[in-house]
């Protein structure tokens, strides 16, 4: 488990010993990576969803908790989840939201200030991906 802080700016800053490969000014390698600790083998963070959740992350003002990014599958098969899953291929994160006010701004600046085209709503989180083989709209869990 990873120990963090983020600053009054919304940059996040690891403890002692971590290793922090920044994707982007809000955005780090280890955030995105797959939950069951396996390194995501040869699979790599789309950099088109970094930007795009950078974009987001500016306009918005506020931390996002990406609570699902790359996954290999064999955890995405554990999840429960489908082998198609744009998380396979790095193409899509899980932003941690559980209040209707919090997930009403996240989705206008994921709509308005970025280029997704694909959203997926959860109680606990909302899904955006950048997969192009999959078709655009709005889902829901």
């Amino acid at each position: 488990m990873s120990n963090f802080v983020y600053t009054l700016d919304g940059t996040k800053i690891f403890g002692k010993g971590e290793r922090t490969v920044k994707l982007s000014k809000h955005f780090t390698q280890k955030e995105f990576d797959c939950q069951c600790g396996c390194g995501n083998g040869d699979i790599i963070i789309s950099q088109k969803l970094v930007d795009e959740l950078e974009l987001v992350r500016i306009s918005y003002g506020r931390p996002m908790r990406i609570n699902s990014g790359i996954r290999c599958l064999s955890h995405n098969r554990k999840i429960g989840s489908r082998d198609t899953s744009s998380h396979v291929k790095g193409l899509a994160v899980d932003i941690g939201c559980r209040d209707m006010g919090t997930r009403l701004e996240l989705v206008k600046h994921l709509l308005r200030d970025a280029e997704f085209t694909r959203v997926g709503f959860h109680k606990e989180f909302i899904h955006v991906d950048v997969d192009t083989d999959k078709p655009n709209g709005i889902f829901l869990y």
